[in-house]
């Protein structure tokens, strides 16, 4: 058992890694359970004094607080095979990079930093180390590189920027320009490469190659297999068929760029930040709209800057 002082120092490990990571750049992580509730992370920065926060929307759009401390990346486990104890432990021993599990009602939240993620049904979580490598992590803590040869075609593409499981326990991977499709034996294929959207309004980090417009980050995945991605560098939502066939199914105008993408049924929800690429953090403002089956978007809430958000007690799910 961990004494009190060794407890403290692992969650201690845990704040200082989280609070390097979490300044680079806005979360993408955006989620929606079965009920409906939909579950954002907004990732914090000690520079500015934001702690970040994981949010929840209940289907009525009530927004409320669920976490104090937010990360990049978000994956919503149905399964509640990986425990909190467990990723602590591992991760203070240095086996695994740093995830933690926040409870709700309806299922549990991993959040990640440095790293996207995506859960699957069977309880396992799959994470893009070093943006690069896909690993399988299982309850027991076994760690599997799924596709060794994967890594060297997404170097080349810049780099794996969101995950999620599609049909037939499909895993989908975002590149800046891309989207690639790795099968359970490990064998993958690219669904499209490259894409270009027409009338960007570019919206891109500074001294971003062109070969990776349109600068995709989060991304989900339907029951057909339809992939709907978060085209940060164009402030649109693409959705791209199967067949690689790609349209435009929403816009964000400036300065809001979309980052995340969650699909329940059929309606698309997205996460969208407003000045994504300021290198001051206090300008990053999150809201949450949803593109519904027949075409309408609404607004479900958009947070106040951090100059007037208060940091109000986290909330029991």
């Amino acid at each position: 058992m961990k004494t009190k002082s060794a407890f403290a120092l692992v969650i201690l490990t845990h704040l200082t890694f989280v609070t390097f990571t979490t300044s680079a750049h806005p979360g993408s992580g955006i989620v929606v359970d079965s009920r409906g509730w939909v579950y954002f992370n907004e990732a914090g920065d000690p520079d500015a004094r934001l702690p970040g926060s994981i949010w929840q929307i209940d289907p009525q759009g009530k927004l409320t607080r669920l976490k104090v401390g937010g990360a990049h990346y978000l994956a919503l486990d149905t399964k509640g095979g990986l425990a909190s104890d467990d990723l602590a432990r591992w991760f203070s021993a240095r086996v695994t990079p740093w995830f933690q599990q926040v409870d709700t009602a309806d299922a549990q939240l991993i959040q990640a930093d440095g790293q996207p993620l995506a859960s699957h049904r069977d309880g396992s979580l799959y994470f893009a180390k070093r943006n690069v490598e896909i690993v399988r992590l299982t309850p027991d803590g076994k760690q599997t590189a799924i596709s060794p040869a994967l890594e060297a075609a997404v170097m080349k593409l810049g780099g794996i920027k969101g995950l999620a499981f599609g049909p037939e326990d499909n895993l989908y991977a975002s590149c800046p320009s891309a989207i690639i499709k790795v099968k359970p034996d490990g064998t993958f294929s690219t669904v499209i490469h490259p894409i270009a959207l027409p009338n960007c309004d570019e919206e891109v980090p500074q001294g971003t190659p062109k070969e990776h417009s349109p600068f995709l980050r989060g991304l989900a995945v339907d029951a057909h297999g339809t992939v709907f991605a978060a085209a940060t560098g164009c402030r649109a939502v693409v959705k791209i068929s199967p067949d690689g066939k790609v349209s435009i199914v929403m816009r964000a105008e400036a300065p809001w760029s979309p980052t995340g993408v969650a699909v329940h049924g059929d309606d698309v929800y997205v996460l969208e930040y407003e000045h994504p690429n300021s290198p001051q953090k206090v300008d990053w403002v999150p809201r949450v709209r949803k593109l519904a089956g027949d075409g309408k978007v609404t607004t479900l809430a958009t947070l106040p800057t951090a100059q007037n958000r208060p940091v109000t007690p986290e909330r029991k799910p």
